[in-house]
């Protein structure tokens, strides 16, 4: 591990930001390690002032600012479009089934979106005017025999037909297809 990386680790286990396990395996490296555990202690040194402080009441409107800080530093590149994860709108597209568009291409009649299937959730079969790409997030997806689990990528060629998808355990995928009902 690099220094930096024993820094960040010193650091998040001296605020308490580190899960369990993994601030259990530092308490252990503390004793076999002397420089993890000077640098340990160099941190609680720094921050012991804080604690003496007591809790202090933020100024009103704090975390606003901050959030808005933020939001101004995720600058894009001109000519892209990024969808941060948490933005957009989920749909109802049917039981059990909701998506979130992420781009449309109106001139090619194509868009691409996010679904979420709740478990034992089925979209009904269909046919296809343009490819559909499916790629698996997590989850299950089943098409007729095939079952796609994470990281899977499948292709429906146009002009052909694709049976019934279901899922047992649910889904999350990207999906970019022709433009239509869902």
């Amino acid at each position: 591990m690099s220094g930096r990386d024993d820094m960040d680790l010193a650091t998040g286990y001296v605020l308490g930001t580190l899960d369990a396990a993994t601030r259990e395996k530092l308490r252990i490296r503390m004793v076999e390690d002397r420089d993890f555990q000077s640098a340990v202690q160099g941190w609680e040194t720094r921050l012991a002032p804080l604690a003496a402080c007591g809790e202090v009441a933020l100024p009103a409107g704090l975390f606003e600012k901050i959030e808005a800080g933020i939001a101004a530093s995720q600058v894009e590149l001109p000519g892209t479009v990024t969808t941060r994860a948490g933005a957009g709108a989920w749909i109802e597209a049917g039981p059990g089934l909701k998506i979130k568009i992420l781009n449309q291409i109106e001139s090619v009649k194509r868009q691409t979106f996010m679904a979420w299937l709740e478990p034992g959730a089925e979209y009904v079969d269909h046919d296809h005017d343009q490819d559909e790409e499916i790629y698996m997030i997590e989850g299950d997806l089943i098409i007729g025999d095939v079952v796609l689990k994470a990281g899977d990528f499948h292709v429906a060629r146009a002009g052909k037909h694709h049976p019934t998808h279901r899922t047992k355990t649910g889904c999350i995928c990207i999906i970019s297809q022709a433009i239509g009902p869902v």
